[in-house]
């Protein structure tokens, strides 16, 4: 049965085509009634969200062209209102003159629905914090692009002149861990140094007590944020909230939260007392909007549910969140999420077809499948374009993350994010012919495909995926990156041009693969496997806490992994023979060495004639040959504009340059 809703609908019709309904929430509660029912929802704005439960299970929600599901408030251009004469005062003339004014008061807004400025990042320690403010942030948007809490500088980065304290970290230096720090409840922040402009500066703000710092303190894979105070005699900046791996001369950061700073368009500053808004939009003529909603648009569990069509957008969390079989998630549009675009557990799940933008955390999370077991999630996510994602926490919000056992991501274009583009953890996932371009461009220790950590990590495939323009503006990260003693890993037919530094990097596992791939430029090394573990359980190296004693990380995480289970000894037999005993490290099956894994067959074109810097414990553990280096794509017989070979070398198969990358839409 087929219910319908529409703009001019009536929730006291019988919701049919020709008497609609006029809310999602009457439609729901039809359908069911009758279970399995479809759900057409036609143009219009929507201030809705739906809640799924077992009791919608097989039921149809279709977005007609123009449907909108928003959990914000629009405000057009001739709603807003001119400056307070008090407020255009603390403005550059320019800023006074372009910026409006919004009383969301006179919307029935009040404090609890904006809210404080809450802290952001993914590493920041506001948890640690009696009345820190956790949560989510009011978002604001002009012309659907998200917008920018008034801040100096208005783009780039500050560094810190210098640093008198780190305060009450966890680890400081590297690898010096403060173990006894852990559990300080509210820990001193310390004291940075700022330079003197920028001190210079701050004396020009009215109340510079309202500012927050958000910035790298330490590493450039460690975002975080902190309400800040100031002694501008000493151009002293102190951190309410510690910097948990410390912090250097030289980090970048940024000052937000001044009103002084709204200066450019696309900037605003709230005042949390009166309610007035400020803003700056990107256009003259744009409709600004806030997100006020709190939960996803559509959330819950249940089964067989597809949902197909509609925009979604400004919400204060993911778009999406829904656990269940069979769901099937289709040409969506998610757009200006405060969170994820899209969250999605269970089995027998699909994304397909969409569109994930401007999200202030990542694009897709799908997880599932039960790892005792290795029984899979068959979860998949497809021939999506998510794009412009983790504007907010700018470090590990990946444009797809995979969890659990055996999923997919295939024929995706992810782009333009400062860190990660695909994440994933598990077991038996496969990602193919994805194109990944304009990532981690903000961020040189990671990776456009990144795992980590996981000797037990085996069956995942990487193959026949085109990687470029990774990296920017003096950031080398690496292609794809199997971190710290990631194990069991296999990539074949992939294409990686011009990352700046590792095309592919093996922090130490073992039972990796990399065969038959091409890599092409001039980075600081093509193919790098190190030996870390080993390197720090045998010399003392800089990852020996890791591996180092019985209860070392490494240790603890294998023993927690079922690997001597039936299913994990039929599946990965090898893992079933490794050594646990410290007495002789040597052995191959001491998981500290590289055993079993494999370089080999790939083309490397690099202007040096590099390959990579392999350790020697690789070749001695594993293989590596037949890795073919030549200095320029024509001595090669390569073509870069087509990515093809005049003629393809011996023994190197022929990568489908054609199906990677989104698929074309049939005609509709």
């Amino acid at each position: 049965m087929t219910f319908f809703v529409s703009k001019r609908g009536s929730d006291e019709g019988p919701g049919t085509q020709s008497a609609p309904f006029l809310t999602l929430r009457r439609a729901q509660a039809a359908a069911r009634e009758h279970p399995g029912s479809e759900v057409r929802v036609g143009a219009g704005e929507y201030r809705e969200s739906v809640v799924l439960t077992e009791a919608d299970s097989g039921s149809h929600w279709i977005g007609e062209k123009g449907a909108v599901l928003t959990g914000g408030l629009t405000v057009s251009p001739d709603e807003t209102l001119p400056l307070p004469g008090d407020v255009a005062a603390r403005l550059t003339p320019e800023a006074a003159e372009h910026a409006r004014m919004i009383d969301l008061k006179s919307y029935g807004l009040t404090p609890e629905d904006w809210g404080p400025v809450c802290v952001i990042g993914g590493f920041h320690t506001g948890s640690r914090y009696d009345g820190a403010p956790l949560g989510t942030n009011l978002e604001v948007f002009s012309g659907g692009r998200r917008m920018t809490l008034a801040r100096y500088p208005n783009e780039g980065y500050l560094r810190l002149d210098a640093v008198m304290d780190v305060g009450e970290v966890n680890e400081f230096p590297p690898q010096n861990y403060w173990r006894c720090n852990n559990n300080i409840r509210n820990p001193r922040g310390g004291c940075y140094i700022l330079d003197p402009e920028t001190n210079e500066r701050i004396k020009t703000w009215k109340d510079p007590s309202a500012a927050w710092a958000f910035g790298y303190f330490m590493w450039d894979w460690a975002d975080s944020s902190t309400p800040v105070t100031f002694y501008t005699p000493n151009r002293a900046m102190y951190p309410r909230f510690v910097s948990n791996y410390g912090a250097r001369a030289g980090a970048l950061y940024y000052l937000y939260n001044v009103l002084e700073e709204l200066d450019a368009p696309g900037e605003f500053w709230l005042d949390r007392e009166t309610g007035h808004l400020y803003v700056w939009p990107f256009g003259e003529n744009d409709a600004v909007s806030l997100s006020l909603a709190k939960k996803p648009l559509f959330s819950g569990a249940a089964d067989n549910v597809r949902i197909e069509g509609f925009t979604l957008e400004c919400v204060r969390a993911s778009g999406i969140e829904l656990s269940g079989r069979g769901i099937t998630l289709k040409s969506l549009l998610v757009r200006g999420v405060a969170d994820h675009g899209i969250v999605l557990s269970g089995t027998d799940n699909a994304v397909l077809d969409c569109e994930i933008t401007r999200t202030g955390r990542g694009g897709v999370m799908l997880s599932g499948g039960e790892r005792a077991t290795l029984t899979p999630g068959n979860n998949r996510v497809e021939n999506c374009f998510i794009h412009h994602f983790s504007e907010v926490y700018q470090t590990y919000q990946s444009g797809v993350s995979l969890g659990g056992v055996g999923n997919i991501c295939r024929h995706c274009e992810i782009c333009f994010t400062p860190h990660i583009a695909i994440h994933y953890g598990g077991n038996d996932h496969l990602i193919e012919y994805n194109y990944i371009h304009d990532a981690v461009l903000h961020s040189s220790d990671a990776g456009a495909i990144y795992s980590g950590f996981d000797w037990c990590g085996h069956g995942v495939v990487i193959r026949y995926n085109l990687l470029e323009r990774i990296g920017a503006g003096g950031f080398r990260p690496d292609g794809i990156y199997w971190d710290d003693g990631q194990s069991g890993q296999t990539a074949y037919g992939n294409i990686v041009i011009g990352v700046p530094k590792n095309g592919f990097l093996v922090g130490g596992g073992f039972e990796n693969t990399v065969r038959h791939n091409l890599i092409i430029g001039d980075g600081e090394s093509p193919i790098r496997y190190d030996d870390r573990n080993r390197d720090g359980f045998l010399h003392g190296g800089w990852a020996k806490q890791a591996v180092n004693t019985p209860d070392a990380p490494h240790w603890q995480k294998l023993r927690a992994t079922p690997y001597l289970s039936e299913p994990w000894k039929k599946k990965f037999p090898s893992l079933s023979r490794l050594k646990t005993d410290f007495s002789n490290p040597e052995d191959p099956d001491f998981p500290i060495n590289p055993t079993g894994s494999v370089v080999a067959d790939n083309i490397v074109i690099h202007p040096e004639g590099r390959l990579g810097g392999i350790a020697e414990s690789v070749r001695t553990y594993g293989t590596v040959e037949n890795n073919r280096v030549f200095r320029t794509p024509q001595e090669a017989g390569f073509d870069p504009e087509t990515l093809r070979f005049a003629v393809l070398p011996e023994g190197f198969p022929e990568i489908p340059v054609d199906e990677i990358g989104l698929k074309k839409k049939d005609p509709q």
